[in-house]
């Protein structure tokens, strides 16, 4: 159920790696054991060599599905992950055009940097929902606000002001496509397809083969079939997952922003006066 998916997603890769394979080995040692057990089976050598080829073609439309699967939530995962690099970048490029224009823009610069704050503290944790946060999107508000009250004075200026304002709609775009992102997952019903599937394969060759062979040929395809899950379970629900998209991009236009403002900073302050031949500081 969706318990037991968001306790999955909750665990860290080596956890996730060791559970999906636990489960998965004691799916096939127990089908293994219990089938023939419970049934009563006591199969001829022919009917297991049409059983193990039977299997095979069951094993490989599932196989093909699984591969459907893992490429669908490899797409939506690469899709979140794009999105979030290219919104932090487009944000670090804004930050830079509002710095290059001047002090007038330093309360849109403060307003970006409040965005920024906002989309790690209360956008990110509602990303797992597939939810926009009210807060992000006022604070997104002000920045257009303070840009918009300045009024450029030459051609310069200008320039710069159409460069902002095409960067902010980027930004605008760049996070309907991170919110659009945060809502894609592989359908429910490919996951029960697979699942279900993948125990009937394994159920299918416990049924007809008893040795040990057969045990350790069951035990592999069960930990095939686990690692095909352990992949989808790492790359779905890209906001939900643990070892899904970072807010690292977003975490670092911190130290960005502060490498920039320091550089502004210098290119702000006035030359060093030269030393006068007759000593202190030349008049200027």
């Amino acid at each position: 159920g969706a318990s037991m998916l968001d306790f999955l997603l909750s665990l860290g890769l080596w956890q996730l790696t060791v559970t999906v394979l636990g489960i998965a080995l004691a799916v096939g040692f127990g089908f293994s054991v219990g089938i023939q057990k419970v049934f009563r089976l006591r199969a001829s050598v022919q009917e297991a060599d049409l059983a193990i080829d039977l299997m095979q073609v069951t094993s490989t439309y599932i196989g093909i599905l699984l591969a459907f699967a893992g490429v669908l939530a490899w797409q939506d995962f690469k899709d979140a992950d794009t999105a979030v690099e290219s919104e932090a970048a487009v944000t670090s490029q804004l930050y830079r055009d509002l710095a290059a224009y001047g002090p007038a823009m330093d309360p849109a610069r403060q307003a970006l940097r409040a965005y920024v704050q906002s989309v790690v503290v209360d956008a990110w944790p509602l990303l797992r929902e597939g939810k926009r946060s009210p807060v992000t999107e006022e604070k997104l508000l002000i920045v257009f606000n303070e840009v918009a009250s300045v009024a450029p004075t030459d051609e310069r200026e200008s320039a710069i002001y159409r460069e902002a304002f095409s960067r902010m709609n980027e930004v605008v775009s760049m996070r309907r496509q991170r919110l659009a992102a945060a809502r894609q997952d592989v359908p429910p019903v490919l996951w029960i397809v697979a699942l279900v599937g993948s125990i009937l394969t394994i159920a299918y060759a416990s049924a007809f083969v008893s040795s040990r062979y057969a045990l350790l040929m069951i035990a592999g395809t069960s930990l095939t079939i686990g690692l095909l899950f352990l992949f989808l379970l790492s790359v779905d629900y890209p906001f939900r997952n643990r070892n899904g998209v970072s807010d690292a991009p977003f975490v670092e236009l911190k130290s960005v922003f502060d490498t920039i403002d320091r550089f502004s900073a210098r290119m702000r302050a006035p030359p060093p006066r030269a030393p006068s031949p007759l000593g202190g500081t030349a008049a200027t």
